[in-house]
């Protein structure tokens, strides 16, 4: 069911605004996974892969917190994502937006290494 705005004139009007908050939710859905996905690569990147629980150890964040971030059930907070970036040298560029250009040489050679294997298994 929707909610007519204060603004909208008739049905139709509403169901569009409806309609471009669906969509904006897919948008945000889709940058959780993409967030996710660069998370478990870090992870992978960083002395030659991790286990959440020796990565949490090492960026000071539970492991649970990481295993929800990596599956995309919550976003990571800016804060935490700092610490990401104190322990491993990524930027919040990467984390956020997925710009590999200030990416440390190793990690951005082994997070390329790991899409490699992935593309290849895919």
């Amino acid at each position: 069911m929707y909610t007519q705005s204060a603004y909208s004139q008739n049905e139709s009007d509403a169901l569009i605004g409806y309609t471009h908050r669906l969509r904006h939710g897919l948008a945000m859905s889709r940058d959780l996974k993409a967030i996710a996905e660069r998370l478990k690569l870090i992870r992978a990147a960083v002395h030659g892969g991790m286990t959440q629980a020796a990565f949490g150890r090492l960026v000071g964040i539970e492991p649970q917190a990481i295993n929800n971030y990596e599956t995309a059930l919550r976003r990571i907070s800016i804060d935490q994502a700092i610490k990401v970036c104190a322990a491993t040298g990524v930027s919040l560029d990467y984390i956020y937006r997925g710009v590999t250009s200030q990416l440390p040489a190793e990690i951005a050679t082994n997070i390329q290494k790991k899409q490699r294997e992935a593309t290849r298994r895919a």
